[in-house]
């Protein structure tokens, strides 16, 4: 991508973060502060701050200190893991880095100390549009969860799916609901991906459903994220509603088949295939 603009820089994107940036802009930044080295950093409350890897800018932007998820941060200039170096720069630290046996060959922890160390040329690049860090169960469901813009469409692969199908007997509240989708129960503040059935008499409230997940007859799916290819049996319970601090996002892997009655709690990861009546919290 970065090639369109100048082959001597490179621009490395975080894989656990949704953002809509204009890295055009990001770029001009970089040339204009004849930077080495700059990151895209956002402003985090001060209670999440130890939750990243966080930079100490002056008046210039131009940073003199990293933290790397700090017990006792000295800024809340939260790095986004989106980066643009100058390709020989790039280059050189990478070779270095490799030849270190030492290394844990990680940005954060090698990489950008080793830049700071020599006294390279880096600034920090203020963003104040949409970012979101997706590094934990619950923030990957918030991201979900509160996604839609109008002003920004998020298109997705066509699934190839006939349109989605709301039987007569269905709720659907303040959803999206995508392609091939088969609701015959109630769903309420939820995201359904291509191809998921809802049977009758199930409850789904503030869950995230992955393509062509079966949930059946009078089951209850809350506050969680259900990967794909899951099937949930009659009366199962999946999660609950938020009830205070500590209440997690209950989470189902790819492929896993929950038994009929079976109940697994809020902050329970499950990975495993569970029994009829069987529990897991």
């Amino acid at each position: 991508f970065i090639e369109r603009y100048d082959p001597q820089y490179v621009i490395i994107l975080s894989g656990d973060q949704i953002c809509k940036q204009d890295y055009s802009d990001f770029l001009r930044f970089h040339k204009e502060k004849g930077a080495e080295f700059s990151v895209a950093v956002m402003e985090v409350p001060w209670d999440e701050a130890s939750r990243f890897g966080l930079m100490v800018a002056d008046g210039d932007d131009r940073i003199t200190e990293f933290q790397e998820k700090p017990k006792n941060p000295k800024s809340n200039l939260a790095s986004m893991g989106i980066y643009i170096f100058n390709w020989d720069i790039l280059k050189k630290y990478l070779i270095e880095d490799e030849a270190d046996p030492n290394s844990e060959n990680d940005f954060g922890n090698n990489i950008i100390p080793n830049l700071l160390k020599d006294g390279r040329k880096m600034y920090a690049y203020h963003f104040a549009g949409y970012w979101k860090d997706v590094g934990t169960i619950a923030s990957l469901w918030e991201a979900n969860m509160y996604i839609f813009d109008e002003n920004w469409k998020i298109y997705s692969r066509n699934s190839g799916m006939t349109g989605h199908k709301i039987g007569s007997n269905a709720v659907v509240e303040n959803s999206m609901i995508t392609d091939g989708c088969r609701i015959d129960g109630s769903i309420k503040h939820s995201i359904l991906f291509s191809g998921v059935r809802v049977e009758k008499g199930a409850k789904i409230e503030d869950a995230v459903v992955m393509g062509k997940t079966v949930i059946k007859a009078g089951a209850v799916v809350e506050h969680c994220i259900v990967a794909e290819n899951v099937v949930i049996g009659e009366n199962a319970v999946v999660g609950s509603m938020p009830k205070g601090e500590g209440h997690g996002v209950a989470t189902i892997g790819s492929g896993i088949t929950i038994g009929k009655g079976a109940k697994i709690g809020p902050n329970a990861m499950v990975n495993k295939n569970l029994e009829d009546g069987e529990e897991q919290w």
